[in-house]
């Protein structure tokens, strides 16, 4: 973890030395927060895919004025080789790398043809205009030329030489970039914590990430067993009680912590957010609190 641990240090070190913070680099960038802090981390497990942490050092080297091909080859052992590039969603640094790979050179060039090509034009339509214009003087004196006329006759003088090919190459325009893609939303994460006691009983804590509501889905798959839930900070006060029978379901979603009383575990089938608790062969009673944990790109907290 040193070389990865180095090439944050390396990152963080050169966005504080121009004054630039996370802020400001995701507005620049437009990569999330959080991931711009797990690159500085070296924790790339949270990124989605290869591909997006080779593009997204790239990006983040490139705003703060490092040079990523030199990122990537002095930190070749530690960051991740590229993944297939995603189908059906170009990605516009892969594509600005494709076309341009000495970037500097390549922006001057482009600018540079985009300039000449339309000075070269009008000279060539200028002087063979101006030839026709010496050759047609005595039968139309004062016959005003258009632009149409002008092109055509600059387009006819231009085979002169005996070569079908016209005297200039129209350079091909550049090929429009497009953002990158926004990587995938986290799915739902439920983790087991530990275990706590609550009135003699033993409590099981989990913890909801990746979300800003608690769902449950119950479903009874034995005999009849009583369920109760209760506010994970009020537990006296019922938000749902009751015994129900095999095959009966039960769906809710809650925006706060939750705990959660089982009269007969092996009876239920218990979904939070999506991810099955297991719930064991034992009939006994089981108590559990769901809590939800906001990352720092939830809750919107800043800093650099």
């Amino acid at each position: 973890m040193t070389g990865v641990s180095d090439l944050g240090q390396l990152l963080r070190k050169a966005r504080t030395e121009k004054n630039i913070s996370l802020d400001q680099l995701q507005e620049t960038t437009k990569i999330r927060k959080r991931y711009l802090e797990a690159i500085e981390e070296g924790n790339y497990k949270i990124l989605p895919g290869t591909f997006y942490v080779r593009a997204f050092i790239k990006q983040y080297s490139e705003a703060v004025g490092l040079d990523p091909d030199e990122v990537f080859r002095l930190y070749a052992h530690i960051i991740p080789s590229a993944d297939p590039e995603p189908s059906n969603e170009p990605i516009r640094m892969a594509r600005r790398s494709a076309v341009n790979p000495p970037e500097r050179v390549g922006k001057w060039a482009s600018a540079l043809l985009m300039i000449a090509f339309p000075i070269l034009i009008i000279g060539v339509i200028y002087y063979y205009l101006n030839m026709n214009m010496e050759s047609r003087d005595n039968v139309l004196p004062n016959e005003p030329i258009t632009d149409s006329s002008a092109a055509e006759q600059g387009a006819t003088l231009g085979g002169e030489d005996g070569s079908d090919e016209p005297a200039d190459t129209p350079a091909e325009p550049d090929t429009v970039q497009t953002p990158l893609p926004p990587p995938p939303e986290p799915e739902p994460d439920v983790t087991f914590v530990d275990k706590f006691t609550y009135s003699k009983n033993t409590v099981e804590r989990f913890e909801v990430r990746n979300a800003d509501k608690i769902k449950l889905e119950i479903k009874i798959v034995g005999p009849e067993a009583w369920i109760g839930i209760t506010h994970a900070d009020a537990k006296s006060k019922y938000l749902h009680q009751g015994g129900l029978k095999n095959g009966d379901t039960y769906s809710e979603e809650y925006d706060h912590n939750v705990y959660l009383n089982v009269g007969r575990a092996n009876a239920v089938e218990l979904t939070v957010n999506g991810v099955v608790v297991e719930m064991g062969t034992e009939p006994n009673p089981r108590k559990f609190q769901f809590e939800l944990v906001q990352t720092p790109a939830d809750t919107g907290t800043t800093g650099n």
